[in-house]
Formats: structure tokens, sequence, C-alpha cells
């Protein structure tokens, strides 16, 4: 019987050619759950405050959320693909037990006091607070620090109680890794439905560009966490910057609303997720949320631009192995 270890072979040394036949046969013997978990588990092993592996991480989540569809076990693959040819060759077996608590630190501002913060909160019934406070303390990086901090706490029931701490502590090594100066909240905050469609407009307009795409995935972690009035006063400054070029808009917005439509119920795409990190993936996950919350709010057009965008820009893919 296919083990862990077997599974985690190919993906450690980023055998990428060897990954489909060893997910295959783990999941002949244990199931499409139990692989999902696995494959899961090593994106948390795996994760670094780098682009790649944290949209590995991200793309994950999102393959759970749409683990309903069809095309699941073959997301799964893309996943541990993914997940494998973002590890970093040269990074250690991580510690997956918290550490020792002597003063317990109020705040932190490195890898080491962070964790010692997170591990000292586990048990807190303020966690959640404290844990999504620290993570909207500024909005560098697209927002990341929420985005990732949210995934990382939907993901630890998921993929359990054992490793809970690891999978949280992706969430603080993301909010140490980089900074800027605190977001200081202006109190304009537009109305949640009316901020959302001028962010998919905008997302429309922009081709699904990487960084409109990331403030709707931005809000979208917002109302899962709580944390909406602060996120939504900043993402109403970003939602009102005009586009690059007003032609190119309304192009790219007429192609969006034709041909290239994808509706809701359509397949959802197996491919490198590395090409886009996975935000083609995200959208559809991120669209089922947000059209249960807005279902008056024409949120599929989310979908069509992140297949414009995955279609038309650039690929990231062959930075997957830097």
């Amino acid at each position: 019987m296919p083990s862990v270890s077997a599974l985690y072979e190919p993906l450690i040394e980023r055998n990428i050619a060897a990954i489909p036949d060893a997910i295959r046969a783990f999941r002949d013997e244990h199931g499409s759950d139990e692989t999902f978990l696995a494959v899961g588990r090593f994106a948390v092993l795996a994760y670094a405050p780098s682009q790649h592996a944290k949209h590995a991480l991200l793309s994950c989540l999102a393959a759970h959320v749409l683990r309903d569809s069809d095309d699941f076990d073959d997301l799964v693959v893309e996943c541990a693909i993914y997940a494998a040819a973002s590890r970093q060759p040269w990074s250690e077996p991580p510690i997956l037990d918290p550490p020792a608590i002597d003063d317990v630190p109020v705040t932190f501002d490195d890898r080491i006091s962070a964790e010692r913060w997170l591990a000292a909160r586990l048990g807190d019934p303020n966690l959640a607070r404290d844990y999504f406070a620290a993570a909207t303390y500024d909005f560098e990086d697209l927002g990341h620090k929420l985005i990732v901090s949210a995934a990382a706490w939907r993901l630890a029931p998921i993929l359990g109680e054992q490793g809970r701490y690891a999978t949280l502590r992706v969430g603080v090594w993301e909010d140490v890794a980089y900074g800027g100066p605190r977001y200081e909240e202006r109190g304009n905050a537009l109305d949640e439905r009316v901020l959302l469609e001028r962010l998919i407009d905008r997302m429309v307009d922009e081709g699904g560009s990487i960084e409109s795409a990331h403030a709707i995935f931005l809000f979208d972690a917002a109302l899962e966490t709580g944390t909406s009035k602060r996120v939504c006063d900043y993402l109403t400054s970003l939602s009102v910057a005009p586009p690059t070029s007003a032609a190119l808009s309304r192009s790219v917005a007429a192609e969006v609303g034709g041909a290239t439509q994808k509706p809701a119920t359509s397949s959802v795409p197996i491919y490198r997720l590395a090409r886009d990190y996975g935000e083609c993936l995200k959208a559809y996950a991120v669209t089922r949320r947000l059209r249960e919350r807005f279902p008056e709010v024409s949120v599929d057009r989310i979908i069509a631009a992140a297949h414009y965008n995955l279609e038309h820009a650039p690929s990231f893919e062959e930075w997957s192995f830097a």
C-alpha cells in the first residue's frame, strides 16, 4: 500500500513527471479526501513567504472549496505539482511542535518571536481576533498577510488538530516577512455590495490583472475574518483608481463580457497553476463564496476576467523553480 512517504518522495525531489502517478497510486488506496489532506499538509510544510509557495497553499484551499467538482482529483494533482515546484530545494524539514514558552511576547517583529506569540495563544479564545488584527496592520504585497492568514485559519481544521500550530504558523510567518507603515483608516468605506461591484468592474477593466484579482481576494478574506470594516476602508481607495487605458479597458470589458465569458457551471480549468499564481482556480472558489453572500451581484464576471488573464497575460510558471 503506497505510504505518505512514498507520495512525498517525488514532491520533495521536485520530480514533476513522477507526481501524477504517485498521486494516482496513493488515491487508489486511500481515496480522494485522504489524498487531498496529504497534499495540503505538504503545502503547509513547504510554505515559505515567497510568491509561488504561498499561492500553492492558497490553491490547495481553493481546490478543497471545489471538492464537489468532477475535476477535483485533477486539481489535487496540480496543487501537488505547484507545491513541489515552489518548494525551496534547500529548505530544512520544519519543526511541527510549538516552541516552549517562557516570557510571552506581546507583539512580534521576527519569525522566532512570531512563533512564540502564536504558541502562547493557541488556546486563547481571542486568538482569531489577535491573529487577524496582526494580519491587517498594513496591506503590503496586495494584502497577502490577511489572505494567507485567512486561508491558514480555514485549512487548520481541515488538515487536522495535530498540525494546527504548523498551519496557523503560516500566517504569522507571512506577517513578519515584509512590512510597511500602518494603514490609517479614513472612515470612507463604501457599502460592501457597492464596493464589490466596483472591484469587479476594475478586474474586468484590467483584464483580470493580478492586482485587481487580489483586491477581490482580499475583500473575500475580510468577510471571512471579521475585518471587513478596516479592509473595506482600504479597498475603497483602490476601487476608484482609473484604468491605465480607457480604450484598452473598453476592449477587454467587451471580450470578457462576450466570447470569453465562462458560466458559473463550467468546469474548473486544469492547468499548471504557476502560470497565473493560481488566480483562475482561486477565482472559482472565491466566486462561490461571494455568490452566497451577494446573490444580486454578477460575480461570474470575476471568473470571466480570470480566464482572460490566464489566456492573455504572461506566464509566471518559469519562476516556480527559481
